[in-house]
């Protein structure tokens, strides 16, 4: 089953955007200062509908978008136009890509790379990543960790995440607590005149080992720079947080 199909303009015209704009003016801008770090280019992996990737752009970066969803990427092109802003959108793989150009910096946002299932696939994404920096550039990152998956979403197995007269938005998710994967089924009901349209998808996210994606990092060629519970805090990962960030770095080259 496809995801960000029917989703997709629910997920761009919603609270899920929330997520992006904090992304956006507060923890991107926060990660710059402290890292002492001026991006002229960057690469956003999993750029959903451009929002992130097109304020760079407006703030001057060279900036390419990258998405497997191709409704996200139209929707991106559109909000790009509207805003006369250039920048390049590929349709793409983010566990298995090649671009002809490399970046000062490279962004996944939002738990994108939990949706990459399989180990092997998280270690091909983290090796195009570092493929596609320059050398000293960075990788910035979030991803849900276990604890986040496995307790954090299963204590809400059913919630209504949006109504309005037009639309309604019921969530259900569920566990595979062995392999640390879950599922949310995302049933939306669509007013179309006088009768309602019903449309579902389901998105699996796997949550990682925090070692195994560090170790994955450093097999990759990146110096692990930070990992956080709370970036703006600068607050190390604990136990219980449901979410990590993480700036890795390529290392300069040498001589």
């Amino acid at each position: 089953m496809s995801i960000y199909q029917h989703f997709a303009r629910h997920y761009q015209n919603s609270q899920y955007s929330a997520f992006t704009r904090r992304v956006l003016n507060e923890i991107f801008p926060h990660w710059l200062e402290v890292l002492d770090f001026k991006p002229q280019s960057l690469l956003d992996m999993a750029c959903g509908a451009g929002e992130f990737a097109i304020a760079q752009a407006k703030a001057g970066l060279q900036v390419v978008g990258l998405d497997q969803s191709q409704t996200l990427l139209r929707m991106a092109q559109s909000a790009a136009a509207e805003e006369s802003v250039k920048l390049r959108w590929v349709q793409g793989d983010m566990s298995q890509f090649s671009l002809a150009e490399h970046f000062d910096c490279v962004t996944c946002w939002f738990d994108s790379l939990n949706y990459l299932l399989k180990i092997e696939d998280l270690a091909n994404c983290f090796k195009a990543a570092y493929a596609h920096l320059h050398p000293g550039g960075y990788f910035l990152f979030d991803m849900n960790t276990i604890y986040g998956i496995v307790v954090q979403w299963q204590k809400h197995p059913y919630f209504i995440q949006q109504e309005t007269p037009d639309y309604l938005e019921v969530c259900a998710n569920s566990c595979d607590y062995e392999n640390s994967v879950a599922q949310m089924r995302i049933i939306m009901f669509e007013r179309q005149g006088k009768t309602w349209a019903r449309h579902e998808e389901v998105h699996t996210e796997r949550g990682y080992a925090v070692d195994d994606i560090l170790l994955l990092l450093e097999n990759a060629g990146f110096q692990v720079k930070h990992v956080l519970g709370n970036p703006l805090l600068m607050r190390p990962l604990e136990t219980e947080d449901s979410r990590l960030w993480v700036a890795a770095r390529k290392p300069e080259a040498t001589m």
